[in-house]
């Protein structure tokens, strides 16, 4: 484990911050954080895993994935509000009559 004096602890934060406009473009345009870490690896002077802490902490969703001012959302995409189906089976299904039902079964049901 590394060993940091007083004075170089918080200085990976500072250099993130101070690549902060150059990732961030790099992030919207859809570079991958490994590509971009790689990128800047020497100069950061941070682990990868500290190095997507921050992309967390200082980056939000929000920013990278809203929609440009020149592609607005299709009317589909804005009006969407179809829910999804239920992986649960509802209360109200009745169960196929199978091996362990006692009653018998009609000669249409049969193979």
């Amino acid at each position: 484990m590394n060993q940091t004096t007083k004075g170089q602890y918080g200085l990976g934060r500072i250099t993130f911050k101070a690549h902060f406009a150059e990732i961030q473009q790099e992030i919207e345009a859809g570079y991958p954080l490994t590509q971009i870490y790689e990128k800047r690896k020497d100069k950061l002077g941070i682990a990868y895993t500290q190095f997507t802490r921050y992309v967390g902490k200082y980056i939000s969703r929000e920013d990278v994935n809203k929609p440009n001012a020149e592609t607005p959302l299709s009317n589909e995409q804005s009006t969407k509000t179809e829910a999804r189906p239920s992986k649960y089976i509802s209360a109200t299904v009745t169960p196929k009559k199978g091996l362990n039902d006692p009653t018998p079964l009609a000669d249409s049901e049969l193979f």
